[in-house]
């Protein structure tokens, strides 16, 4: 009848943002490192396959979309192209953001939560991570794997993607490589 309608599948699991703060169910590492990976891939995809380059903008645990599958997808991408700004800071500020949301999963804690000081999750984590510290910020609520050292390798990764100088932050397809050699060698529960 001339309608036009906007078709989405259903994500059955919710957000991220939904298991980390939120009323659903806690994730387990495993399902928080592939979840981690599979975003990566997302933003990868849309940096480095797309055609012009796509800009994601508003990468955060509340955009990350859990399908019936637990299969993670980006959701609300803000489309911007090289034509519309400087397509080089943009991807590195997808690259700052994502950065947050490893914070949000090695910690369960939110990107800002005033019960806690500072309020802020990046200056909370990162002055630890960058002092040896990064066992302190692992998610208490989740059991531990035997082996915390991928979790630690994981806040490794955050703080290069959360460097204040943009060109020394990682591009998205150093950090997947990095983080699907992370689930390659799986955790030991």
């Amino acid at each position: 009848m001339g309608e036009r309608l906007l078709v989405y599948e259903f994500m059955t699991h919710g957000t991220l943002h939904d298991h980390l703060h939120g009323e659903l169910s806690p994730l387990s590492w495993n399902f928080r490192l592939r979840i981690a990976m599979q975003v990566a891939k997302g933003l990868e995809y849309l940096h480095r396959d797309c055609f012009p380059p796509i800009v994601h903008r508003d990468v955060k645990a509340s955009n990350i979309l859990l399908d019936s599958e637990w299969v993670a997808r980006i959701a609300d991408v803000g489309l911007l192209t090289p034509s519309n700004r400087d397509l080089d800071g943009d991807l590195e500020s997808d690259v700052y953001n994502f950065g947050i949301v490893l914070l949000e999963i090695l910690s369960g804690r939110k990107v800002i939560d005033n019960d806690y000081t500072p309020p802020s999750i990046v200056d909370w984590a990162l002055p630890l991570i960058r002092k040896g510290k990064a066992a302190a910020i692992i998610d208490r609520n989740v059991a531990l794997p035997r082996n915390v050292e991928p979790l630690l390798k994981l806040a490794e990764i955050a703080e290069l993607a959360l460097k204040e100088d943009r060109g020394e932050r990682p591009v998205i397809s150093e950090i997947v490589m990095w983080l699907e050699q992370i689930v390659k060698n799986g955790l030991t529960l």
